[in-house]
C-alpha cells in the first residue's frame, strides 16, 4: 500500500473484511508517508469452493500487475472441536473433521493457484507469497495434523517456485511462528502449547504487523526471496526439529 499498490482482500466474512479495510484506512490517515487515500476493495468469497475461487479471479481483474498473498487457515467456527475450540489435539483426540479441514487448506491453495496462473503468466513478472507456518519445518506436541498440513503447503510452495520461475512467477513460503491472532488467548490453548513454549523458548506470539511487513518486503525485493522463517525475538527457528 505504501508502495502505491491497490489492495484487494478476500475472505468468507464480509463483516470482518469491512472491519479490516476500515482499520487499514484509519491507519493510513495517521501515516505521514501516505499522501493519498489507498485503494482497498474486498470480495466475500469462500476459497474452499470452485465458484468462490472463480469469483476471486474475476474480481481481481487483469488491468494491473497482480501479486498474490495466500494466508489460509482454520478460522473460528470452521470445525467443531471437542475442547473449547482448542485445535492442538493429541493423536488420540484427532477427529476426521479436523483432519479434513486442515488438509483442505492445501487443496484450496492448489485450486487458487491453478485458477490464477493464466493471469500471472500474462505478466512480465509476478510475485506470490504463501503463508504457511513454522510448524511446516518443526514439530510440536499435539500438533501432528497441523504440522502435516503446513508441511504439505510449504513443500507445494517450494516445488511450485522451482517449476514456475521460468515463467517469471516467483513464489515465497512465508513461515511465521506463533502470531498474536487471538488463538492463544484461551487458557486451554495456553495449557496445550506449554510444551512448545518449553521446547522452543517461546517468549510470546509475534504481532501480525510483522508478518505483513515481511510480505511487503518480499513482494518489493529486486531478488527472489526464498523461504522465510519469522519468529519472536530471542527464539531460534529450530527448523527440522
Amino acid at each position: 500500500m505504501k508502495r502505491g499498490a491497490a489492495v484487494h482482500l478476500v475472505a468468507r466474512g464480509e463483516e470482518k473484511l469491512s472491519a479490516v479495510r476500515d482499520w487499514i484506512l484509519h491507519e493510513a490517515k495517521e501515516d505521514p508517508a501516505l499522501d493519498s487515500t489507498p485503494e482497498i476493495t474486498f470480495s466475500a468469497v469462500d476459497l474452499a469452493s470452485p465458484a468462490g475461487i472463480a469469483r476471486m479471479v474475476r474480481e481481481a481483474g487483469d488491468d494491473l500487475p497482480l501479486s498474490w498473498v495466500q494466508s489460509l487457515g482454520l478460522g473460528a467456527g470452521t470445525v467443531q472441536l471437542p475442547d473449547d475450540d482448542d485445535p492442538y489435539l493429541g493423536i488420540d483426540g484427532l477427529t476426521a473433521e479436523l483432519i479434513d479441514a486442515e488438509l483442505a487448506v492445501l487443496t484450496s491453495t492448489i485450486a487458487a493457484l491453478q485458477a490464477l496462473l493464466p493471469v500471472l503468466r500474462r505478466q512480465q513478472e509476478a510475485r506470490v507469497c504463501v503463508v504457511s507456518s513454522m510448524s511446516a519445518v518443526r514439530s510440536i506436541n499435539s500438533g501432528s495434523t497441523h504440522a502435516a498440513a503446513k508441511g504439505a503447503l510449504s513443500r507445494l510452495t517450494d516445488a511450485a517456485a522451482l517449476e514456475l520461475a521460468g515463467d517469471g512467477i516467483y513464489l515465497t513460503d512465508i513461515r511465521p511462528g506463533g502470531v498474536d491472532t487471538g488463538i492463544y488467548d484461551s487458557p486451554v490453548v495456553q495449557r496445550t502449547i506449554s510444551a512448545a513454549r518449553a521446547a522452543y523458548g517461546y517468549p510470546g506470539p509475534i504481532p501480525p504487523m510483522s508478518v505483513g511487513e515481511t510480505i511487503a518486503h518480499t513482494l518489493a525485493s529486486d531478488g527472489h526471496v526464498t523461504p522465510v522463517n519469522l519468529v519472536a525475538h530471542g527464539q531460534m527457528s529450530h527448523a527440522a526439529s
